[in-house]
C-alpha cells in the first residue's frame, strides 16, 4: 500500500456491484432509506431514467426505451453518493480520499442493502477512476503522460485539437479498460458518469487548456454467491491492476507535481 499523494489528480470514482434483479425494489426502499440516513447518506432521492436499446428480429433492427428507476442517497456534503437501481449499487465520489477509506463505504453500504433484500448473487464487480492530467503554468503535458498515450497523434505535424485511444486487457480474473483522451478546453465527464447535483473540486473546475483525462475502469465479471467479503476481495484485485496501470500511463514528473505541498 502505497502512501496517498497531496494532491491527486483522481476528480470522479465509482464502484459497482450487480446482483440478481429485485423487481419489487421500491417495497424495500423506505426501510433502506431510513439505514443509509442513519449511516451518514440523509439526501434521498429519486429518478427515472429511460435508455435505447436496439433488438434485431428477421434482419430488421427495432429500437425501445426501457426505463430506469433510481433512487439516490447521498451526503451532506454532496461529495459522495450511493445510486441504487434493481440490479446493482453504485457508490460515486468526488472525494475519493483513499481506496481503503472508499472501498469500506462501499461495502457497508452493499451489506446495509442485503440486510433488507438478502441478496443472492453478485455477477460484476467494477471500480472506475478519471483523473484529470492537467500541466502546471510553464511546462507541458507531454511531461507528465508516457509517450504511447499521445497515439498516433505524436507522430502527426500541424496543432493537436483532440487525441481518444483505448486498450482493453486481462489480468487474470480482473478485465482492464484504459482510455487517456487529450484535448484543449475545461473539465468534462463522459456523458455515463454525469455526477448530478455532486461538489466538484475548484481546483479541477478552474482549470481550462491542454489537458488529459485518464479513464481506467477495471472490472470482474463472474457469478458467485453474494457475500460482503467476497465483493471486498474482488474489489481489492481490480484497485491492484487499476493502480498498476495508472503508473504505467503517468511519469514520475507528474507524481513528483503532485506529491508537492
Amino acid at each position: 500500500m502505497g502512501k496517498p499523494l497531496k494532491k491527486p489528480p483522481v476528480y470522479f470514482t465509482v464502484v459497482q456491484a450487480r446482483f440478481n434483479a429485485l423487481l419489487k425494489l421500491g417495497d424495500y426502499v423506505p426501510p433502506i432509506q431510513e439505514a443509509m440516513r442513519k449511516s451518514g447518506f440523509p439526501d434521498f432521492r429519486n429518478h427515472k431514467s429511460v435508455e435505447v436499446q436496439i433488438t434485431a428480429n428477421d434482419g430488421q433492427l427495432t429500437p425501445s426505451t426501457v426505463s430506469t428507476e433510481q433512487f439516490l442517497f447521498g451526503n451532506t456534503a454532496k461529495t459522495h453518493d450511493f445510486v441504487l437501481t434493481r440490479n446493482a449499487l453504485t457508490l460515486q465520489s468526488t472525494r475519493y480520499g483513499t481506496f481503503e477509506d472508499f472501498s469500506t463505504v462501499f461495502l457497508k453500504g452493499l451489506a446495509l442493502v442485503h440486510g433488507q433484500v438478502q441478496l443472492d448473487f453478485t455477477e460484476r464487480v467494477g471500480l472506475r477512476y478519471l483523473d484529470h492530467i492537467a500541466p502546471q503554468r510553464n511546462d507541458s503535458l507531454d511531461r507528465y503522460l508516457v509517450p504511447g498515450a499521445f497515439g498516433i497523434g505524436s507522430h502527426l505535424d500541424g496543432k493537436s485539437v483532440y487525441s481518444f485511444s483505448e486498450t482493453l486487457r486481462r489480468m487474470g480474473d480482473v478485465q482492464l479498460r484504459a482510455r487517456v483522451l487529450i484535448q484543449e478546453g475545461e473539465l468534462a465527464f463522459p456523458p455515463e458518469l454525469a455526477p448530478q447535483g455532486m461538489m466538484v473540486d475548484e481546483r479541477f473546475l478552474k482549470y481550462s487548456g491542454h489537458h488529459a483525462v485518464l479513464d481506467t475502469d477495471g472490472f470482474v465479471e463472474d457469478r458467485m454467491p453474494f457475500a460482503v467479503d467476497d465483493v471486498g476481495e474482488r474489489l481489492r484485485d481490480i484497485h491492484g491492476a487499476v493502480s498498476a496501470a495508472f503508473k504505467a500511463i503517468v511519469t514520475k514528473h507528474a507524481l513528483k507535481v503532485w506529491d508537492e505541498s
